[in-house]
């Protein structure tokens, strides 16, 4: 085993990944995103904490319920 250990570079690493997903098509792209937000959701829905993020979740959007009936109300839309 060779010491000392090396990683790479984190922001060298992120260069490579956003030119990697440059390069993709506009639909390979798309597809990229929605795996990801797929990922997310599915993570969510397994976690042990998934009271306390849906709790904060419905929290939040109350708060932009409360954010957008006030823009409403001082602007007359």
């Amino acid at each position: 085993m060779d010491l000392p250990w090396r990683f790479p570079d984190p922001q060298e690493e992120a260069r490579k990944r956003a030119a990697e997903f440059q390069r993709l098509t506009p639909d390979e792209r798309l597809r990229e995103l929605l795996d990801t937000v797929e990922t997310g959701l599915v993570i969510l829905r397994e976690s042990p904490h998934r009271a306390a993020i849906e709790r904060v979740t419905l929290e939040r959007e109350e708060e932009w319920r409360r954010a957008h009936r006030e823009v409403f109300r001082r602007h007359g839309f």
